[in-house]
């Protein structure tokens, strides 16, 4: 039919016909465009429904891009802090058990030649075995007496450190911590001070030096620049040497008057970052502007952060955002060129169906739909079959990802757990060997029991962890229900003994079930881990766990005596990323793949809130 005429053309078709006749119209009139004013008002509309909608889809594919940068970014910020805490735990104890030495108590007492040789000797080996950069006694004035560079250019013997922050808090009876420039090194390092007791008696400062730079160069070309700020905000350590000694933030001139005075950072210049936030991403961070050097050009950076409140600090990453624009730049490609294809398929349908109506239809083409559809359905059925594959092959390596993240969150026990029994043996070694040169034999073999002991001890932690990061097999068995909960809180014995929690186990040992004992074992443990972390700020600590028999199946209740779960988002707990920890604590994935685990157990889990205030969660599990 000839489209010379448009509006008597649409009569024939249906209403939801008409407004694609009509825009064909425009463009087949006699082989030259003709616009009405109507047509040339619909056009335009048109046009800027589609410019609002590129507009709108380039903004969202862009914070979907950030979100994503986003989430990598805070992994790689959380391996960070988790790698910089773990470092500053080997050293936490190390001045304590140095202060009750005698060759540390005697050098303060006498102050004698041989007192002070033997215990700069001390003082040498205990830097060399633990990888200290500098251990050095001060008396109450200040003053080192002894220090394990005693024999370099650069000995700290006959200086005075009164002025450091670290002695000052020390000489008050408490443990410090202290960052800042050595002066006669020049090196940044980080201090541990302790102080010595002689008799409930005051009589000195015994201090620990830990050289950071390993950290700093071993994420240094990693592609993300890491920065980590004291409370001032002046950048210590950083990935970009430039950046190092500077401020990301104003900083009053009395503070800086202080920073001087304790002589933190030596003679060095504070200057100021040209650090311009842009805006905030929420949970993604935000983006910022940073140059690295006076006359260059601004670079774009996602920017998160994590505190570390125990050392006083605040752990930065900064990510580059040119990948993002990458990415949406790409997608935006691949999105502009499907709705391409999509115009041109609906151009095409449309004067098909134009043919199609005005020769009354065709049965062939009917029956090429009909097969075409076929097709597809058949393609579909197969690609949904892979995608269900590739669901199962993703959970269960996000289920072995969590049991990996579980252990790096517990890699600062885990490293307190072994350093102990370390420094222990170390300690009975050395008593064994004076005593075996006094001919004490009694009491040397009894240093040597315990030696043995330790070793047992650091093993069966050893053995614990090499269990819990064993990947399943999938492959069923009997499991002991009282064994299962024993094991996983084993993983938690530290936190359990150093936050008070009490642990109230009410099952019986005879009770089973069938089912994968490492999958039950990671649920059981996020489980335990969640509700340690839940009761933090209460006093009143205690876990509940009781299982018995119901409806054929096995009964595994966990409570607590934490706040509990507001009723508003009890209902979300189980959606991934959801979380109520703050930052850096959790990402929202140990209850999503517990979730999952008891679904692929042919189980479930509920979670209501205890009449003591506390979350209560259950799990069932059938018993074949």
């Amino acid at each position: 039919m000839p489209l010379g005429n448009p509006g008597a053309v649409t009569e024939i078709y249906p209403k939801s016909d008409r407004l694609l006749v009509q825009v064909i119209s425009i463009i087949r009139m006699n082989g030259r465009l003709r616009f009405s004013p109507t047509r040339l008002i619909l056009l335009l509309v048109l046009c800027i429904i589609l410019s609002a909608g590129l507009i709108a889809g380039y903004r969202a594919l862009t914070y979907q891009a950030l979100n994503e940068l986003g989430v990598e970014s805070r992994n790689r910020l959380t391996l960070f802090v988790s790698n910089l805490g773990g470092a500053l735990a080997k050293y936490e104890h190390l001045p304590k058990l140095i202060s009750s030495n005698p060759y540390v108590l005697d050098a303060l007492l006498q102050r004698h030649s041989p007192q002070l040789d033997a215990t700069n000797l001390y003082l040498e080996s205990v830097a060399d075995s633990s990888g200290a950069s500098d251990v050095y006694l001060m008396d109450k004035a200040g003053l080192t007496i002894a220090a394990s560079n005693w024999n370099l250019d650069r000995s700290f013997i006959g200086n005075n450190y009164s002025f450091r922050p670290y002695y000052q808090t020390a000489i008050t009876g408490e443990a410090g911590r202290y960052f800042a420039l050595g002066i006669q090194s020049q090196q940044r390092g980080y201090y541990f001070s302790y102080p010595v007791h002689s008799e409930n008696k005051l009589v000195g400062v015994i201090v620990v030096k830990i050289n950071l730079a390993n950290i700093e160069a071993a994420w240094s070309d990693r592609g993300d620049d890491f920065i980590v700020t004291d409370d001032n905000g002046i950048v210590f350590l950083s990935t970009q040497a430039d950046w190092t000694y500077k401020s990301i933030r104003k900083i009053e001139s009395e503070k800086l008057e202080q920073i001087l005075l304790s002589r933190q950072y030596r003679d060095q210049p504070v200057q100021r970052l040209d650090f311009i936030d842009i805006e905030d991403l929420g949970d993604a961070g935000s983006r910022v502007k940073l140059t690295h050097k006076p006359g260059s050009k601004a670079i774009n950076y996602l920017h998160l952060k994590i505190p570390m409140p125990d050392a006083g600090w605040t752990v930065h990453i900064l990510s580059k955002t040119k990948s993002v624009r990458s990415t949406v730049v790409l997608r935006a490609s691949l999105a502009g060129f499907g709705l391409l294809i999509v115009l041109l398929l609906v151009t095409l349908y449309a004067v098909n169906r134009q043919r199609r109506l005005a020769l009354q239809g065709s049965t062939e083409l009917l029956e090429q739909r009909v097969q075409r559809r076929t097709r597809e359905l058949e393609n579909e059925v197969e690609e949904r079959k892979k995608a269900e594959q590739t669901l199962r092959d993703t959970q269960a390596e996000l289920i072995q990802a969590a049991k990996l993240a579980g252990l790096g969150q517990m890699s600062a026990g885990i490293s307190h757990e072994l350093n102990q029994p370390l420094t222990a043996i170390r300690n009975y070694s050395e008593n064994a060997q004076r005593l075996l040169e006094r001919k004490q034999v009694e009491a040397a073999v009894g240093n040597l029991e315990e030696i043995s002991e330790l070793t047992g001890r650091m093993a069966s932690i050893i053995s614990q962890l090499r269990g819990f990061s064993r990947k399943s097999s999938g492959d069923h068995s009997r499991v002991s229900i009282d064994q299962s909960v024993d094991q996983a809180l084993s993983m938690f014995k530290r936190e359990i003994e150093s936050s008070e929690v009490g642990v109230l186990a009410r099952i019986d040992p005879e009770l089973s079930v069938t089912t994968d004992p490492l999958l039950l074992n990671q649920v059981l443990v996020n489980l335990i881990s969640n509700a340690i972390q839940a009761m933090a700020s209460v006093k009143a600590r205690q876990i509940e766990i009781n299982a018995g028999i119901r409806n054929s199946g096995i009964v595994i209740s966990i409570s607590d005596t934490g706040p509990g779960i507001p009723a508003n988002v009890i209902e979300n707990v189980f959606d991934p990323f959801f979380t109520t920890k703050e930052v850096g604590l959790g990402l929202g994935l140990g209850l999503s793949i517990s979730y999952r685990i008891m679904e692929s157990l042919g189980g479930k889990i509920e979670v209501t809130n205890s009449t003591a205030g506390g979350a209560h969660f259950e799990l069932y599990l059938p018993n074949e």
